[in-house]
């Protein structure tokens, strides 16, 4: 079925066992600015599960560069023995393991390190608008000197050899592209003088490794800013020149610069097409006789197997679907594609290179480090005993699984007539219909498992309590809010919830007024719906703009493209006083005075409330009573399926 996925193939001087690259990616799991046994686990994880190679999280090469606090910085003294730690784990199963090494240039943080950033040229980074220091003859040498110097030490570690990394935050790239390079001496102008810095740093690396040793680059191919920035055209041309080198084993193809950054690879989200960037893969493939990797969410064995026969790669980068799955290739081999747990692109845990400096995570994996496997346990005299579980959400079914896993009888009951709760609800927004992938995983893996499940009941204590439960789980959800401080008016009729737009409810008139109390994708998904089904809409928010939650998973330029040529009005840092018949009064948090804005329907897009009646109804009534996600508190995917898993390791 995998015939070409699960194909060996030659990188240079060594082989990978099949075609699946696990790409370099930040985890925030370094310890003193080191790999940790924790970033052993995690690729050994990777490892097992199946993956022919490992890029290791990028190492810095200069103390001139410090993106993240807890970035991995391979010029300090213990990086050989850290890297060693972690090569052996990866190599005892099978996959090889190189390490990306990097220079974030512009896109780096002085915060962390207190230093003037470096670039070809003082252009700030869109982001942080902080300018750079333009780098002297002898920063260039310095540099390059980094590259071949950790380049040495990983190599001497036991590490196959090593990527470059030209792609999406990279001094290299910065140094190709017109868009960040505007140097006037040897290092800028023409694409002979831009490409320099990448030959003398590829030359002095190759150097540095000697033979035997693994030598790719991971580049981006379009920048997505034809006005200046590379263009498929001319990354075509650079890698074209780079093979000719004969110094380069690979390449993994890329797209977006500074000003898309929505569109990398590892950040683009449900909104993006599958394999968006796997057209430039195939340019490239059919330009140069190395190994080329497509890149750009890539989430499956099948998709994975149809890019490689119709000769658009040679191998595929997978980061994200194996974050949310390190068994993805094994269970694909052995028949089982079905059992892999997928992945929905919802960028809520994965991406952690920020401030807030998180570790890892997954929205649908609680436990991305470890590969967690469970058998059925014995226990003597309590193996009749049931485990009920209300409520069909991802914290329920995810409960449900890891229980019944575990040897456990299980009896889920949900009041709604199909699965998924909440998160089958916010799938019905435009662009989002891939969060019912994990919905329906955890289902199929219910009726796999033997689990009893019961539909359309609305369960009550009386119920429950009528069976002599030994242990129950209560995940009964959230429901709508009316307010931080209740909203004058929330009860008119004319009112309604987001959750009901995105039911689908005819909407009532043509004014509507949307209170958006939490710039969540759950609120913007209605906005989006009402928009173009032609309503003119009016958004309201007391934040400084509309689509807060949309930054940091990668989704507000998006989103804006979609709405913006519709009829809606953004306005921001402005609070909702009441509701009337026929308006909606407020306030500019700014401005002296109320004014009014028609409307035809308003819908509250505030924060929910967990629905927890039934839970304290059966508070000190039953031996074994938890509750679990948003009955809790109302949160993410994440916190439901951990609090699950969780609940279900406990019982």
């Amino acid at each position: 079925m995998y015939d070409r996925f699960f194909q060996p193939l030659e990188i240079g001087p060594r082989e990978m066992r099949n075609r699946i690259l696990f790409g370099s990616h930040a985890t925030n799991l370094a310890r003193h600015n080191l790999l940790s046994p924790q970033h052993a686990d995690y690729y050994a994880a990777r490892a097992e599960g199946g993956a022919g190679m490992i890029v290791l999280e990028e190492h810095i090469v200069h103390s001139s560069d410090m993106p993240y606090e807890s970035a991995v910085l391979g010029f300090l003294a213990g990086t050989e023995q850290a890297v060693k730690a972690v090569a052996e784990q990866v190599h005892a199963h099978g996959a090889l393991a190189l390490v990306q090494l990097n220079h974030n240039g512009q896109q780096a943080a002085s915060v962390h390190h207190q230093r003037e950033l470096w670039a070809p040229s003082p252009v700030p980074d869109v982001a942080s608008r902080e300018v750079p220091k333009e780098m002297e003859q002898a920063d260039i040498r310095a540099v390059i000197e980094g590259f071949a110097q950790v380049a040495r030490t990983v190599t001497q570690a036991g590490a196959d050899g090593v990527e470059l990394q030209i792609a999406e935050s990279s001094l290299l790239r910065q140094f190709l592209s017109p868009l960040t390079n505007q140097r006037g001496d040897n290092y800028g102008g023409v694409l002979e003088n831009r490409l320099r810095f990448v030959q003398e740093t590829l030359e002095a690396v190759d150097s540095a490794i000697g033979t035997g040793r693994v030598l790719g680059i991971r580049f981006c191919v379009d920048e997505l800013a034809p006005w200046a920035g590379l263009t498929p055209e001319q990354g075509l041309e650079i890698v074209h020149l780079l093979a000719a080198t004969k110094r380069i084993d690979y390449v993994t193809v890329t797209m977006g610069s500074i000003l898309s950054t929505q569109m990398f690879p590892f950040n683009a989200s449900m909104h993006v097409p599958p394999g968006y960037a796997v057209h430039l893969a195939g340019a490239i493939k059919a330009a140069v006789d190395i190994p080329v990797f497509a890149a750009g969410r890539i989430m499956n064995a099948a998709q994975a197997e149809r890019i490689l026969a119709e000769g658009q790669a040679d191998g595929v980068e997978m980061i994200r679907a194996l974050i949310v799955d390190p068994d993805l290739p094994r269970l694909s081999r052995e028949g089982r594609a079905g059992r892999v747990r997928p992945c929905i692109s919802c960028n809520q845990g994965c991406q952690v290179r920020g401030v807030m400096n998180a570790t890892i995570s997954c929205s649908v994996n609680p436990d991305v480090v470890h590969a967690q496997a469970y058998s059925p346990e014995k226990r003597p005299g309590k193996d009749d005993q049931k485990v009920y579980i209300v409520g069909g959400g991802p914290a329920g079914l995810e409960a449900a699984r890891t229980a019944a896993l575990r040897g456990r009888k299980v009896v889920l009951y949900d009041r709604e007539t199909s699965p998924g709760g909440a998160v089958a609800l916010a799938a019905k927004g435009p662009g989002r219909g891939e969060l019912q992938f994990i919905t329906d995983y955890l289902q199929s893996e219910l009726e796999l498992l033997g689990v009893e499940v019961f539909r359309g009941i609305e369960v009550t204590a009386d119920m429950i309590l009528a069976e002599y439960p030994h242990t129950v789980i209560i995940a009964t959800g959230a429901k709508t809010g009316t307010g931080l401080l209740p909203i004058p008016g929330h009860d008119l009729s004319h009112v309604i919830d987001i959750r009901r737009v995105l039911a689908g409810e005819a909407i009532e008139g043509q004014r509507v007024v949307v209170v958006d109390e939490t710039d969540s994708h759950g609120v913007l998904s209605a906005v989006e719906l009402l928009a173009t089904a032609g309503k003119n809409v009016e958004v309201v928010t007391e934040d400084y703009y509309i689509g807060r939650d949309l930054v940091a998973t990668h989704d507000l330029v998006l989103w804006k493209q979609r709405v913006l040529p519709h009829s809606i009005m953004m306005t921001p840092h402005t609070t909702v006083v009441r509701i009337e018949p026929g308006k909606v009064i407020v306030v500019d948090r700014f401005a002296e005075g109320e004014r009014e804005l028609p409307a035809d329907t308003v819908v509250l897009g505030t924060y929910e409330r967990p629905s927890q009646e039934l839970y304290l109804a059966l508070k000190d009534r039953v031996p074994h009573l938890f509750r679990i996600g948003d009955c809790v508190a109302p949160r993410r995917i994440e916190q439901a399926i951990l609090e699950g898993r969780q609940v279900g390791e406990q019982i």
